[in-house]
């Protein structure tokens, strides 16, 4: 009987996470259908695919974002890149070291994952006039790099308290410095939690959409999610190329997330041993 339990009990798990899984990727399977389709074969239904394919809507979507998505390259690996390496020389400190005031400077820290984000905006966007930065693209690098290394440093934190430290005192004996310690051996040991910073850290730069919308006002300037939302409110605007152009818009994301899925992937199955 309990094996029977048991295995009935596994069919309905599969079952839900099926449907689970279903519903999860019904958007993005709209969003592709859709976005090989004309204006006049989305009003035959937005679930099956419309022949013939419609691949004009990439060129048309391509030659309206390219511009858009360059731009949030830009700002979005410089960001990134900074985030990370803060957050891990940050998070090695703290998990490295001893010193008076840690523990007081790190709830410090940590307190920040507790404040809304819109509490800090009217201040940042102050910050941001007063330093003559409204409309460059410092305005989005200097916020994102001072906010978006909190949870890096939490991570990392954790991560480096769990580094053997003999490891690190051998090497001080064989006369390695402490930049050498860090570059050359704490940052191969968490280089799969730093992956996940930096995939959490690009989600949030890549898809911020109001605080480009406040402190950028050149067209030139403006990161893929302003320009999908211009390419949105365009009168007459073809559907099936803004639905490309939401697909052009992934790949960046996309591609780099299956670059380091492996990494990605080990450092959830080490957060949950320790």
């Amino acid at each position: 009987m309990k094996d029977k339990k048991t295995k009935a009990a596994a069919i309905v798990n599969k079952i839900i996470l099926w449907i689970f899984l279903l519903l999860t990727l019904l958007p993005a399977y709209v969003m592709i259908v859709n976005s090989f389709k004309t204006q006049n074969q989305l009003l035959d239904g937005v679930l099956f695919f419309s022949f013939p394919l419609y691949f004009q809507n990439y060129v048309d979507a391509f030659n309206r974002v390219a511009p858009y998505i360059w731009n949030s390259i830009t700002v979005t690996v410089v960001s990134t890149a900074g985030v990370t390496l803060l957050a891990a020389l940050t998070g090695y400190a703290f998990g490295h070291y001893q010193f008076k005031g840690k523990g007081i400077l790190f709830s410090l820290i940590i307190v920040n994952m507790m404040i809304p984000s819109i509490l800090t905006m009217v201040p940042s966007y102050m910050i941001v006039i007063r330093f003559g930065l409204f409309d460059t693209q410092l305005a989005l690098l200097f916020p994102y790099l001072a906010t978006g290394q909190v949870m890096g440093i939490y991570l990392v934190r954790g991560f480096v308290e769990q580094l053997p430290k003999a490891v690190f005192e051998a090497a001080k004996m064989d006369g390695i410095g402490e930049f050498q310690c860090f570059f050359y051996i704490a940052m191969p040991l968490i280089k799969t939690i730093l992956t996940t910073v930096s995939i959490l850290a690009l989600l949030n730069f890549w898809n911020d959409i109001v605080w480009p919308m406040l402190v950028l006002d050149r067209d030139a300037l403006k990161t893929i999610p302003l320009g999908l939302l211009a390419f949105n409110q365009q009168q007459g605007a073809n559907k099936g190329a803004l639905f490309a152009g939401y697909i052009l818009a992934s790949l960046p994301l996309l591609i780099y997330f299956l670059l380091n899925m492996r990494n990605f992937m080990d450092s959830l199955s080490e957060g949950a041993l320790k």
